[in-house]
């Protein structure tokens, strides 16, 4: 019976094997119970570890996000929305055209490409347009460093007016930009300022300039065409004088004024010397039938026979070569001889003459021509004073910063992360 009245349970007593298996059973439970603890002790320190590496690194992170992201995006919206100066943008279309018509190449006929000398009469002006004396005579003309380092512009995109000019022609060359639209050839001027009124004004002294330097071509062209044209005729007058005073030497040496009349006239002299000597032996042979060949009148006829043939001869060495056997023209030249002299003479002094004719008709050509314009520029469309601000885009470089630091801080994080990866 139990305290409470019921009866108790009835166990029988325990045998002592039992008794060792129970005590067994207690012992492996026990030995259980410890190794969880231990478990449970261990898995507890190293998650309270794992913890505090997880808050350096959440606190790296967030550092790195304010240092990459929110400090640059905060200076670029402080900068762009309240300090930077609005900037002006004035436009400008013209074109260099030849005054002569050009002929189109094998290639131009083909693409429509103009031709290469267009070509580079544009190209002349537009890096005319980006050079350093388009900077010094803009700066003479419109005061271009005052514009540029004017107090009122922010610090950051003003020039500082200490600088050499070779930092200056580097800094309008980001003011300004030229292109050229082919096959068309116009050139498209953009011209950058902090207001509008300085804007149209430096594109009007740009383009301004840019025909002076065509007008200085032309001038240029016209005075060395010019030049050069007279500097061959007066080379060719040169030549003439020589030509006619060595042709006046050889008809003062010769003895000869013109030498076709010289020429002609001598071979009538001897067609009529021949007609009469064949006339004298004609009747030297007839009164020999009848009269002594001792007579009088044949030897008178026969002596005249003789001088005839000796002045034919003579005449003919005067045309061909020297006869030696003829005293009167021993020391004397052969008319041929003074023929070809003269001739060298005539030719040479003809050559000087159309030279020369040739040479004047090129300076007259040339003073018409220089009359006319080498090159033009046709101002397409004047530059207009523009009435809104066209840089800086605002909103885009404050998102385009925002963009760029944040795909930095993204790849900062992912080397954070493979670092910490590799390390554990």
């Amino acid at each position: 019976m139990t305290d409470s009245g019921e009866p108790a349970d009835f166990s029988p007593p325990l045998t002592a094997l039992e008794r060792a298996q129970a005590v067994s059973r207690a012992l492996t439970d026990a030995a259980r119970r410890a190794r969880f603890s231990t478990r449970a002790r261990s898995a507890h320190r190293g998650s309270f570890q794992a913890r505090r590496g997880a808050q350096a690194i959440r606190i790296l992170i967030i550092g790195l996000f304010v240092a990459i992201v929110a400090v640059p995006d905060l200076v670029a919206s402080v900068y762009f929305g309240l300090i930077a100066s609005d900037q002006y943008v004035a436009e400008a279309k013209f074109t260099v055209s030849s005054g002569i018509i050009p002929k189109m190449d094998a290639v131009g006929s083909i693409t429509g490409v103009p031709t290469i000398l267009i070509i580079q009469d544009t190209q002349v002006v537009t890096n005319y347009i980006e050079s350093r004396p388009m900077v010094e005579q803009l700066d003479r003309l419109v005061g271009l460093r005052d514009i540029y380092s004017s107090p009122s512009v922010d610090f950051w995109a003003r020039f500082r007016k200490n600088k050499p000019i070779e930092k200056f022609v580097d800094y309008w060359e980001k003011m300004s930009s030229t292109s050229i639209a082919l096959p068309s050839g116009i050139v498209t001027l953009t011209v950058r300022a902090f207001t509008a009124e300085d804007a149209k004004r430096v594109a009007d002294a740009v383009v301004k300039l840019s025909e002076n330097l065509i007008n200085d071509l032309n001038d240029r062209m016209r005075r060395d065409t010019v030049l050069a044209a007279e500097r061959d005729m007066q080379q060719a007058a040169q030549l003439l004088g020589k030509a006619r005073m060595q042709m006046e030497y050889v008809r003062n040496s010769e003895g000869l004024l013109d030498v076709k009349q010289t020429g002609k006239g001598l071979t009538d002299l001897i067609t009529g010397v021949e007609s009469g000597l064949l006339t004298a032996e004609q009747e030297y042979q007839t009164q020999l039938r009848y009269v002594s060949e001792d007579a009088p009148q044949m030897r008178v006829l026969k002596n005249r026979i003789t001088a005839m043939k000796n002045q034919l001869e003579q005449m003919k060495a005067q045309l061909t070569t020297q006869n030696e056997k003829i005293a009167s023209v021993e020391t004397d030249k052969a008319f041929s001889g003074k023929m070809t002299k003269y001739a060298e003479a005539d030719l040479e002094e003809r050559i000087a003459e159309a030279r020369y004719a040739l040479g004047a008709a090129a300076v007259e050509a040339t003073r018409i021509l220089s009359e006319r314009r080498m090159l033009y520029l046709h101002e397409i469309v004047a530059p207009a004073q523009p009435e809104e601000s066209m840089y800086p885009k605002r909103w885009l470089y404050v998102s385009m910063t925002f963009l760029a630091t944040l795909i930095a801080w993204v790849a900062a994080v992912a080397a954070v992360a493979f670092v910490r990866n590799n390390m554990a």
